[in-house]
């Protein structure tokens, strides 16, 4: 079976797409999948930077590295190369729709903006804990899927 691709998608792609892309990664290979995981953000602030600091710490906790990971816009992706396209919004997966995305390939994950972020506790007690939870769903039923 050939390589799958997987997009995440969020505001800014600084922290909750490259979180998401890296935890989806990590329960795909546990279960098997070889599965290429990709992020990108659907506003300007996505156009340049790294990972955002609390993304990288909370990824870090679960021996996950991101900190290499450098932002990029929807616009520098073609949305019509990923057979899977997870948004952490209704607003991000509309954006992805209206951009061209193939709206069966859409899926959202409802993963609520850690933004304004004061303190690492913020994104650790808002966003973590769901994106674990929902990346192991979406593998689940990506697996079910393609088995």
């Amino acid at each position: 079976m050939a390589q799958k691709s997987v997009l995440f998608l969020c505001i800014g792609n600084g922290d909750r797409s490259p979180v998401m892309a890296a935890v989806f990664g990590m329960f795909a290979r546990k279960a098997g999948l070889d599965v290429n995981c990709e992020s990108a953000g659907i506003e300007a602030s996505a156009t340049k930077g790294t990972a955002a600091k609390f993304g990288i710490v909370a990824a870090k906790r679960i021996g996950l590295d991101i900190s290499d990971h450098m932002r990029r816009h929807i616009s520098a992706v073609n949305l019509k190369n990923y057979d899977l396209i997870v948004c952490a919004s209704d607003e991000i997966a509309g954006t992805a729709i209206a951009a061209g995305a193939d709206m069966k390939k859409v899926y959202n994950v409802q993963i609520t903006n850690p933004w304004p972020v004061q303190f690492q506790e913020d994104f650790d007690n808002c966003c973590m804990p769901a994106i674990l939870v929902a990346m192991y769903k979406v593998v689940r039923l990506y697996a079910e899927h393609l088995s």
